[in-house]
């Protein structure tokens, strides 16, 4: 190769290392979130079309249902997951309260973890519903605060889950059956107003942690999503 031919490959070999370099640096500020849900499908079903419909790639959210759903068992998989990568920078843990005896436990596992110095710079949240998950698809609908116990067989997400069935769209509404993230769609910023003020009244009206009243944190957990969306496209 002539002096020509060697100044042309230099300069070729520079510039390699300058994207890589350059591709090394955006990725290092790229937020990287670990969302941890219950075993049941609908959950990841649904948040990995709503992380698809906002333009995030599995670099910038990495969604696992792999655990049963028991709450507890949601929180040691997410400190599992976390012990084997320490790059996350947002961990949030999504489950339901219904009748599960590990609830509170997993809450305060989850306080552990916020104040362990090891996790200082992590923003770590769970993301709990009252009675379940569903309480979320429901309130794309209409405001819903109403309180559910068990009753007649069924337990408090049972008897929501009756509730939602009475809209048409959910008539046929089974668990993991499909990610009906297309058909909310639409209706999402006013199931992130309806949310918010179900909780703002619950917590006025004295309910620690909304334990009482149905509430749902999903519009935290949707409003950083597009948060960080919004962060990648600049």
């Amino acid at each position: 190769m002539g002096k020509g031919g060697d100044k042309l490959f230099q300069k070729r070999r520079a510039k390699t290392k300058e994207d890589l370099a350059r591709r090394k640096a955006i990725l290092a500020e790229r937020r990287r979130v670990l969302i941890v849900c219950e075993g049941e499908k609908t959950e990841p079903l649904y948040l990995k079309a709503l992380a698809s419909n906002l333009g995030l790639t599995a670099l910038d959210t990495e969604i696992c249902g792999d655990c049963d759903s028991a709450p507890i068992n949601v929180v040691q998989y997410g400190k599992k997951k976390l012990k084997s990568d320490s790059e996350f920078d947002m961990i949030f843990f999504v489950f339901d309260r219904d009748t599960h005896d590990s609830y509170k436990a997993a809450l305060s596992l989850i306080e552990e973890l916020q104040s362990h110095k090891k996790f200082k710079n992590k923003t770590i949240i769970p993301i709990t519903s009252i009675p379940c998950f569903e309480i979320w698809f429901l309130l794309h609908f209409e405001p819903h605060n109403k309180p559910y116990t068990a009753s007649s067989g069924k337990s408090p997400c049972g008897k929501l889950i009756s509730a939602l069935k009475a809209k048409v769209e959910f008539k046929d509404y089974a668990k993991g059956s499909h990610q009906y993230f297309d058909l909310l769609s639409n209706r999402l910023p006013q199931a992130k107003i309806n949310s918010a003020n179900t909780l703002r009244q619950s917590l006025q009206a004295g309910e620690l942690e909304h334990h009482g009243n149905s509430t749902t944190l999903m519009h935290i957990l949707v409003e950083e999503l597009e948060k960080l969306a919004e962060e990648q496209k600049r």
